[in-house]
């Protein structure tokens, strides 16, 4: 009787252990359910550090770099759409260069009107104007000549009423009449250049120097050329020294030497990186300053 009961009561346990292995409780999940939600969540975090990468997003915000992509994505189906229809950006740049090469054009002339003494010239590929060191410094001298000083004194005062169509700020003063092809401007950059006559390193502070002292000039004479901002809202004007590094003629006779001691204003436009930046350009050109 005693070896039944046990034997009941050992069954009653098995069957109590069956039941209770049926109930779960709802708030908890599976193991095995568990693990394959977590490798889904890493997977996820893997692919979105991938898109990341790709987008050069700075952290796992990466819809602005999406949306970008998206937006590179249309232009090229609408491109294909049109296959005949013409670049834009090929368009806006070309007519930048026109714009640039019209605006050199205008500053030569004007400078050889109003300056006596200073050599201009402008540059084969239309990018700058080129002034030769001998009508502004003497020899070896990084500080120009009493009459080197009023010709730079002039250059600048030209340069002050010419820019403001071709930047932004509080002197912008566009209009599409000195400016048909909405160029901005970059950077202005002042630079000095020297022949290969003489050490590196002395050519490269003796060309430094040189255009810091143009420049300082142009700025002190006209402070608001500091006025005439880019897209960054940065001065356009800047200096440089490349030494012996940019000659523009052969070094191996006088004339090449005299042509490469020179002072150049190098005219840098703005460059669109995509076609929806041209009406960006555009817009910051035409709006009124607030």
């Amino acid at each position: 009787m005693a070896d039944m009961t046990i034997s009941f009561l050992f069954v009653i346990m098995i069957l109590l252990a069956f039941f209770a292995s049926q109930f779960t409780d709802p708030e908890t999940v599976p193991r095995s359910q568990y693990e394959q939600i977590l490798k889904q969540k890493d997977d996820m975090e893997k692919e979105l550090r991938q898109v990341q990468t790709i987008v050069g997003a700075p952290d796992l915000q990466v819809s602005d770099g999406i949306q970008a992509m998206k937006d590179e994505i249309e232009d090229l189906r609408r491109r294909l759409a049109m296959p005949d229809a013409p670049n834009q950006m090929e368009v806006y740049n070309n007519k930048v260069s026109e714009t640039r090469k019209a605006l050199l054009t205008s500053l030569k002339k004007q400078i050889d009107d109003e300056i006596k003494g200073v050599n201009v010239s402008i540059s084969a590929n239309f990018e700058s104007l080129q002034f030769s060191g001998d009508g502004l410094f003497e020899t070896n001298a990084d500080v120009p000549t009493a009459a080197g000083s009023l010709r730079v004194s002039k250059i600048a005062e030209i340069l002050d009423r010419n820019l403001g169509c071709f930047s932004l700020g509080v002197r912008k003063r566009f209009s599409p009449d000195c400016n048909p092809g909405y160029a901005v401007l970059d950077s202005l950059q002042v630079e000095g250049h020297t022949d290969n006559r003489g050490t590196d390193i002395l050519n490269m502070r003796l060309s430094a120097n040189r255009a810091s002292s143009v420049y300082s000039l142009m700025t002190s004479q006209r402070p608001d050329l500091l006025n005439f901002n880019n897209r960054n809202a940065q001065p356009v004007l800047s200096v440089a020294g490349f030494g012996k590094g940019r000659p523009i003629q052969s070094n191996a006779t006088h004339t090449g030497q005299d042509a490469n001691r020179r002072i150049d204003l190098r005219f840098i436009m703005a460059v669109p990186a995509k076609e929806a930046d041209i009406s960006v350009i555009k817009n910051a050109l035409t709006e009124t300053p607030r």
